[in-house]
């Protein structure tokens, strides 16, 4: 692949993931990681069952970066999915922004699994209903964003926490992203994919935040926010809590949060 074996690549994969464990503590990825040409393909052999009931739909799932798929039995094996064209595409840039996507998705991996724990389904089938669990699929892709960002910064420059990044982050990277939101936001009615799109912006103002704290500060959220206060609502109830196991708690909270802005 690219200029690398699939030894190196396999390399790289464990080494990031034992990072990740190491560096947030929690449990070692314990599942499979596939490299996939074909995205669909990959996903049916797995849980094709899941596609055939209507509760996956894999339409654009080659246009994917990643992918976590979920076992069929409770004590069942995890599955990354990476989609190799992208991983060819960073390579060839000389960037590492599929790094990025592999602790997003392993972030999913834990994140369900305590998820799991805290509600005690019959299956992990059961959480693709996102009229019962649309408040933890939110908090999942927030949690995920973040993590997944600050070690894609981390692999990407060199002293990523020093302030000589910032300049380049108010002018050129937070512009882009906001308008990102926006556009994409203003594109849907869908209030799914509005949220996935709001909770993954304020996932990397999370990452923003730990890694300079004096930038993006209070008083910075508060005017970044001041067109939808909302939002600086539901930031801070995303970031006020550790664990899951304590976010889970406040669910309720969100869900208000989310209820009065797109009643």
């Amino acid at each position: 692949m690219s200029k690398k074996t699939n030894n190196e690549i396999n390399n790289i994969i464990q080494s990031v993931l034992q990072d990740y464990a190491l560096t947030c503590g929690v449990t070692p990825f314990n599942g499979k990681v596939i490299i996939t040409e074909d995205m669909a393909k990959s996903y049916l052999d797995l849980r094709s069952d899941l596609v055939q009931n209507g509760m996956s739909d894999i339409t654009d799932i080659q246009r994917y970066h990643g992918l976590t798929v979920q076992p069929m039995v409770a004590d069942g094996t995890f599955t990354i999915l990476l989609n190799k064209d992208y991983i060819v595409e960073s390579m060839n840039k000389q960037n590492v922004d599929w790094l990025g996507t592999l602790v997003h998705e392993a972030v999913h991996v834990n994140d369900f699994k305590d998820y799991f724990r805290i509600i005690s389904p019959d299956s992990y089938d059961e959480l693709y209903d996102y009229n019962q669990h649309r408040i933890f699929q939110y908090w999942t892709e927030f949690h995920a964003r973040a993590i997944g960002h600050y070690f894609l910064r981390k692999y990407t420059l060199d002293n990523f926490k020093d302030a000589v990044y910032i300049e380049n982050l108010l002018n050129v990277e937070l512009p882009y992203q906001i308008n990102y939101m926006v556009t994409e936001v203003a594109a849907t009615d869908n209030a799914d994919r509005q949220m996935y799109v709001v909770v993954h912006f304020l996932g990397r103002l999370a990452t923003w935040q730990h890694l300079y704290p004096d930038t993006f500060n209070a008083r910075f959220i508060k005017m970044l926010t001041n067109s939808n206060p909302w939002l600086e609502e539901l930031y801070y109830s995303l970031t006020k809590y550790d664990t899951l196991e304590d976010a889970y708690l406040h669910f309720t909270d969100i869900k208000g949060i989310l209820d009065k802005h797109f009643s």
